[in-house]
């Protein structure tokens, strides 16, 4: 491993929330009090609005997630994945939103395709995709089981249009409108 690797592991804490930053209207980092210390930890985008209703101070939470490592600057960073509310015995809540992950498998939704609606990719034909993308699901009576979603920066702007499958995350970019048939078989 040479000295730039990032090394990625595994977290987990329980503690208690001392603050929340909000981007917006969503909190998008915690700062979590532990018995190791202080934590700032920035929560996932798919745990955002879930978390939204468990993240006030004072109240326990379990954390888990992923911690990065970079050597070369010495920073240590830590990406949620799950949060939980802890009751008073401190064990988790069962709470159906307490989790992230319980509630994707228990309220699963419509699948969704994300495009990228900012003027970069706009520029590199992001409506004709969209419209492609429409058109297909659309012929194919997919209309009940798949939305398609038009997003903020998908951060690829020099490889658009970029177009992110949901619920398994696969992401596309420089999409040509041909491709639209091909992508949705594959995926749908």
């Amino acid at each position: 491993m040479s000295k730039t690797d990032t090394q990625i592991t595994e977290f987990n804490f329980d503690g208690q929330v001392t603050y929340v930053f909000f981007d917006g209207s969503k909190p998008k980092y915690l700062q979590l009090m532990t018995s190791e210390g202080l934590h700032l930890i920035k929560l996932s985008k798919e745990s955002r609005s879930v978390c939204e209703r468990l993240l006030i101070p004072g109240r326990q939470v379990q954390v888990s997630g992923m911690k990065k490592y970079d050597p070369k600057s010495g920073k240590i960073k830590l990406q949620a994945e799950q949060v939980m509310a802890l009751n008073a015995t401190g064990q988790p809540s069962s709470s159906p939103c307490a989790s992230q992950k319980e509630a994707k498998k228990t309220c699963p939704g419509k699948a969704q395709i994300l495009i990228c609606d900012k003027s970069d990719c706009r520029k590199k034909g992001g409506n004709h995709l969209c419209s492609a993308l429409e058109t297909v699901v659309k012929e194919r009576g997919l209309e009940e089981q798949v939305t398609i979603k038009k997003t903020g920066c998908l951060k690829r702007c020099k490889a658009g249009p970029n177009v992110v499958m949901m619920p398994d995350k696969t992401r596309y970019s420089r999409v040509n409108p041909k491709e639209v048939p091909e992508l949705i078989a594959k995926h749908f």
